[in-house]
């Protein structure tokens, strides 16, 4: 038997979760069809999600034939690795299309080849994933200097790194665009590692009862799984995770766009008027910023607090943050 898939004309963030969701419903066929015909519009966060839960549920149901027709028009999604991200032969391979300043294609990255890239050159997964992080926050501010640029690419790398450190997941993806007639630049990352909440679990001071009391700790200063108060071995150094990259991120996104996190069962979307829960089930933890680039330069209030909060805080030294000037 054969079972058609209409893909929504409308891939964008919420609508794409919903559609997401329908897929590990599916009945039992031997023939899926993806029909492509209304798909038109689609963000970072759905090329990424998307195509990642499309391998998944063909993953699961590995007898089964998977097609795909109407997709001919889709050239940006071709273009930026969408469909052979799940297995599709038609348009670039992901990280084939060569990005800029303005967008990020598609982009697998290999965790374990980056801890183990670490260790041979004898040191912290950080310094190698500063460059990206460099990339990655030049596309979402536009500029290559500045506090706002400082703090997101130390930000990101703190959030790259707990990917690769503590999530346990073999690949990450990225994606990232900006849109300049719209003012607005979008970022997402995907890692199918442990999740929050068991990567905080480690932490004895934290009491987790579900996916939505992790999403909502995990964005507070200070917060990590490997480093908290009365540690008998506590990591020390440079390097050692300060559990502020997804503090300052979430609230320099939502004060100048929009911040979404989901593991586990749950998402939490935060914007400056907004802060809700999402049904979204996914294996891994999953990551959306968004921002106004027309706002950015009123973002210096938000810095202002946001350094103020990270220098009285102990457990995050200015050494360990590489940004010392902003961090007195």
């Amino acid at each position: 038997m054969k079972k058609t898939i209409e893909v929504p004309k409308f891939l964008v963030f919420e609508e794409t979760i919903k559609f997401a969701s329908t897929l590990k419903d599916l009945p039992e066929e031997g023939t899926y069809i993806f029909d492509f015909k209304k798909a038109d519009k689609i963000d970072p966060f759905s090329l990424l999600y998307l195509s990642s839960e499309l391998q998944f549920c063909r993953h699961r149901r590995e007898k089964a034939d998977f097609r795909a027709k109407n997709f001919s028009h889709l050239t940006y999604q071709s273009h930026m690795g969408f469909f052979k991200a799940f297995g599709l032969n038609h348009g670039k391979s992901p990280g084939e299309a060569r990005g800029s300043q303005s967008y990020l294609p598609i982009t697998l990255l290999n965790a374990r080849e980056i801890r183990n890239d670490a260790a041979e050159m004898k040191v912290n997964p950080g310094e190698i994933l500063e460059g990206l992080s460099k990339e990655l926050t030049q596309v979402l501010t536009q500029t290559k200097e500045g506090d706002l640029y400082d703090m997101l690419v130390y930000s990101l790398r703190e959030m790259l790194r707990n990917v690769v450190e503590h999530s346990r997941c073999i690949e990450f993806g990225l994606c990232a665009q900006y849109w300049p007639s719209m003012n607005r630049v979008s970022l997402a990352i995907l890692d199918r590692g442990i999740g929050i909440k068991k990567s905080l679990s480690n932490n004895p001071n934290l009491n987790l009862q579900s996916d939505e009391d992790a999403l909502k700790i995990a964005i507070e200063p200070g917060v990590s799984g490997k480093v908290f108060k009365g540690q008998k071995r506590r990591p020390r150094g440079d390097w050692v995770n300060s559990g502020f990259g997804l503090y300052m991120t979430s609230n320099i996104c939502r004060n100048g766009g929009s911040f979404f996190i989901a593991s586990g069962t749950k998402g939490l979307y935060l914007s400056e008027k907004k802060s809700r829960f999402l049904d979204t089930p996914i294996n891994g933890t999953a990551l959306n910023l968004t921002l106004d680039t027309a706002k950015i330069s009123g973002l210096k209030e938000t810095l202002a607090d946001l350094r103020e909060k990270a220098g009285s805080h102990r457990k995050a030294s200015p050494s360990s943050l590489g940004l010392t000037k902003s961090f007195k």
